[in-house]
């Protein structure tokens, strides 16, 4: 990639990333979609500025200031990646999260002429502040808030789906340390994005406090609850929408202060306030909407690890899904504690033995459905509940069989479908490998976080299709991947297992969907058994390798290809 050259789709960078598209530009640079031409995993990538890293101490600041970014963990952060460099091009890769910003959904509400309701814009604003607070115990200031770094994941859930639930994350974290204090500055004072941006930091002094984060919080809600940002001499929220209840403004006006120390000292404390804004104290405070309202709203929105932790505590009474998920958060907890992480060496290698393959390490999960699921309706009360089981170290197709995205032909494939248990059986064996136990099966799919699907704990859609109903290409939708890795686990077609049922042994263990009820069927811990000489359109199969077998190697002399049938029986053509 030249000098001059920007990155367009098709261009390969560093050798391992291929931009697919562009996301965006802001002011640390250009944001691309990226494949990662090893694992075949989307990524966001941003190419930084050239002249925010124009000189050796500059790039060492970004370095230094990228890795310590990069150990803070939080669900309600970006996971930071990479940081490389394309012939003199610097960038870094981060999770990609299928979202769109807070920019994009105010425009579409202001477009509708619909405001936020009060619920909506505390939650946006709650979860942005709880996922600040591991960066601000870690010494990192954001400095760098606006709508455009805080990304919004939302679906509609309850009848009619009169319901939405978000999933809030914030990304760019820490990273507007790379930038020089004057080049920040005048960069502010240049854009619109300055409104969000703390008093104290409009000048050329590089220490922040997280009272700085603070301000742009509460220029956000603001913005969320009247639909235009404070300017100047500001109408309180309830000046403009006489709906809100008077509350509010205490909340907006201590975290918008124009001194820090008028301000809330940290976004835990302002998450505080507003708790207790909706406390039984305020009663009597007009247009109150319930606590219930709001802890359910944002107890479902968020996901996986350490998260209870982090819902409103307000309730009069116990919650029976709260308590199922912090039951479930506690043994997953558990388990994480007792896995191991594999380096990156060790993972480099276990990738370059099998390259169309993934490696999912040695080490417990939890097999069956989480309590939360019985909340939902859509788990069988015969499935396992909750049971931590050990399993080995093993490699899994990153696709359904043929396990490639092109054939021969060069055309997409699909999952080769209508074969036998044993048909399948010996088309893994002719590849030297082996059909997935179920164990293997729904580790792989609920990946080290142990979730309900493979893409998280609520039914969606949209990562993952509307399950056997759809007949689609391997690979597809791209954001149907499991936290290993893992392709079309909770979507597409269903998938026999090496696990037998039955006392007679005709019968095997069938995971990955139901016909019309994927909600239930492409849950990770569902599964059926069928006659293993049954076959239909709707189930295919994918091959797994123990993890100390020998490189699996091309099919044997006398055995069926990849992606061909055996003739025990006539196999239809692929749906």
């Amino acid at each position: 990639m030249s000098e001059a050259k920007k990155p367009s789709r098709g261009d390969v960078l560093a050798g391992k990333y291929e931009i697919e598209k562009e996301l965006g530009v802001g002011m640390l640079g250009t944001t691309f979609l990226v494949r990662s031409v090893q694992s075949g995993k989307h990524l966001a990538l941003k190419v930084i500025h050239p002249r925010l890293v124009a000189n050796v101490r500059d790039r060492e600041r970004f370095k230094a200031t990228f890795d310590r970014a990069r150990e803070v963990k939080h669900d309600g952060l970006v996971r930071l990646g990479e940081l490389g460099d394309d012939r003199g091009h610097l960038f870094f890769t981060e999770e990609y999260f299928p979202s769109q910003n807070l920019r994009q959904l105010m425009d579409e509400y202001q477009a509708a002429a619909r405001p936020f309701a009060l619920v909506e814009a505390c939650q946006i604003a709650v979860k942005v502040a709880e996922a600040l607070a591991p960066l601000h115990a870690a010494g990192i200031v954001h400095r760098n808030l606006k709508p455009e770094n805080v990304l919004v994941a939302s679906r509609n859930t309850g009848p009619g789906g009169k319901n939405v639930v978000r999933t809030v994350k914030v990304t760019d974290q820490g990273i507007a340390d790379v930038v020089s204090p004057t080049i920040f500055a005048e960069s502010y004072v240049r854009r619109d994005e300055a409104k969000y941006l703390a008093p104290e930091l409009s000048g050329f002094d590089q220490d922040a406090a997280p009272a700085a984060d603070v301000y742009s919080i509460g220029v956000m809600l603001y913005e969320l609850l009247v639909g235009q940002p404070p300017r100047g001499t500001y109408l309180s929220p309830t000046q403009l929408r006489g709906d809100l209840p008077e509350h509010i403004d205490n909340v907006v006006e201590l975290a918008i202060a124009t001194t820090p120390e008028d301000r809330y000292p940290t976004p835990a404390d302002m998450v505080a306030d507003i708790q207790r804004s909706f406390s039984a104290d305020l009663d009597d405070a007009p247009k109150r909407p319930s606590v219930k309202r709001i802890l359910a709203g944002t107890a479902v929105s968020v996901v996986i690890l350490g998260a209870v932790g982090g819902w409103f505590a307000l309730r009069d009474a116990p919650d029976p899904v709260l308590e199922a998920a912090a039951a479930d958060d506690t043994i997953r907890r558990q388990v994480a504690a007792q896995s191991r992480t594999l380096t990156e060496a060790e993972l480099n290698a276990m990738v370059e033995s099998h390259p169309e393959m993934l490696y999912v390490p040695e080490g417990p999960y939890v097999k069956g459905r989480l309590r939360q699921e019985d909340a939902t309706g859509h788990a069988s009360q015969s499935e396992v509940l909750s049971k931590v089981v050990p399993v080995d170290g093993f490699f899994i197709d990153r696709f359904e069989f043929p396990n490639r995205l092109k054939g021969k032909d060069g055309q997409p494939e699909r999952a080769t479908t209508r074969m036998t248990w044993q048909q399948a059986a010996d088309a893994c064996q002719a590849l030297g490998k082996r059909l997935c136990s179920d164990d293997e099966w729904e580790k792989a799919c609920k990946g080290p976080s142990n979730t309900v699907y493979a893409y998280g704990d609520a039914y969606d859609e949209v990562p993952c299709g509307k399950g056997v109903e759809d007949a689609r290409l391997l690979g597809e939708p791209q954001t149907c991947v499991s936290q290993y890795g893992v392709w079309g686990l909770s979507g597409g077609v269903r998938e026999w297992t090496g696990t037998l049922a039955g006392a007679k042994g005709n019968r095997a263990l069938v995971k990955g969907g139901l016909r019309a009820n994927n909600a239930r069927g492409s849950r990770c811990a569902f599964a059926v058994d069928e006659s293993t000489g049954y076959a239909d359109g709707t189930l295919s199969f994918r091959c797994c390798l123990d993890a100390s077998a020998p490189e699996a190697g091309a099919p044997a002399a006398g055995t069926p290809e990849a992606g061909t049938p055996a003739p025990a029986e006539e196999a239809a053509p692929k749906p």
